[in-house]
Formats: C-alpha cells, structure tokens, sequence
C-alpha cells in the first residue's frame, strides 16, 4: 500500500468534494441574495450602471450556482470512479471501529453557519466571503476535512478505524456505503489521502 502520504484524488475531485460540503450554504446564500435584492431583478438596459448593478446584487449568486452545478457533476464522477477504484484496493480486516458521522454537524456549525449571517450588499462583503472560502478550500483539500460532508453523510458513513493488515494493526478515516459496519468484518481499502480510505464491505458469500 502506497505510504507517500499524498491526496491520490485528483484536483478536480477535490474541488468537487469541497464545492458539495458547501451546496448547503450556497443554496442559502442565494436565496438570502436573492430575496434582498429580488426588487433589482428585472431587465435594467445594456449599460455599465446596469451591470455593476447586476454584480453586486446576484454576482455571488451566479458564481456560487456555477460552483454548486460543475462541483455536484464533478461529485456524481468522482464517486462513481471511486466505486470502480476500490475494487482494486485492499482486503483487511476491521479490528475496532468509531462512528464519525456527527463530524458533519460540527463542521456545519464551524465552517457554514457563520456565514449565514453576512450581509450581501457591497463588494467588500462579497470578496470576503469569497477569500474565506477560498482559504477554507485550501485547508481543507490538504487535511481530513475532505472525508466531512454533509451531503456525502446522506448516502455513506464516515469511521475512524483500526485495521489488519499484514499481520500489523493500522488506523485510518474511512467513507463507506454501510452505515452498519462492524467488527471483524472485511473490508476493501482504496487510499484517497494519508489514512484516508474509500471503503466497500467484501460480502462472504
């Protein structure tokens, strides 16, 4: 198994992956735009009053509905070609387990709630959400925070796990479609990040 302790998820991946954790957001972000400003929405003419008019009323509408969109699509790709991935990972054998999946609430209250109570109505408001996100992206493609997401917790669980493997006992994230896993049982591992995993449960037929 690869020890390099790099992201193996492509940049794209990653992206898509951030852009989903935030869809909750985003999605409120644009309707409390939306709804503030929805007096300046009608067609105003083809002029530069028109159009400063028009970005700084919906512009952080229309980049977070291009992001949600390109990172939803980019999120249906990059776990279906997980779902392909993993069956070229690891067989191991599960020794303890630790339900993570409350991760997602505590992420949702640090890192999306705060911005619910922004105002949207000046360029200095709206490029200072922006820069947040864009640092927030940054930490988190380069620590576990890539496993905490609200929107992945819907369908798959989120484990800290001690595993065998070689006849050593090892510890690591996992996400998995089995929200009922357990001890003893075996698993398939695909490394995503350093003790990161992509998990499928080995059915013993």
């Amino acid at each position: 198994m690869a020890k390099d302790g790099t992201n193996r998820l492509q940049s794209m991946a990653q992206f898509s992956l951030f852009a989903t954790s935030y869809l909750p957001l985003f999605v409120l972000l644009i309707a409390k735009q939306f709804n503030s400003n929805y007096k300046y929405f009608h067609f105003g003419g083809v002029n530069s009053e028109a159009f400063e008019i028009f970005l700084t009323k919906f512009g952080l509408s229309v980049i977070l509905t291009l992001i949600s969109i390109i990172g939803y699509v980019g999120f249906l790709f990059t776990v279906s070609n997980l779902d392909r991935d993993v069956e070229n990972g690891f067989s191991v054998k599960v020794k303890d387990i630790r339900n993570k999946n409350s991760e997602a609430i505590s992420y949702i209250a640090t890192y999306i709630i705060p911005f619910v109570f922004l105002e949207l109505n000046n360029w200095f408001e709206l490029f200072s959400i922006l820069f947040l996100i864009l640092i927030i992206y940054r930490i988190y493609i380069n620590s576990s925070l890539v496993l905490i997401n609200p929107v992945l917790s819907i369908k798959y669980s989120l484990y800290e796990v001690d595993y065998e493997e070689s006849n050593a006992t090892r510890t690591g994230f996992i996400i998995s479609r089995d929200k009922y896993l357990q001890e003893d049982e075996r698993i398939k591992i695909y490394e995503i990040g350093h003790k990161m995993y992509y998990s499928k449960t080995i059915n013993n037929d």
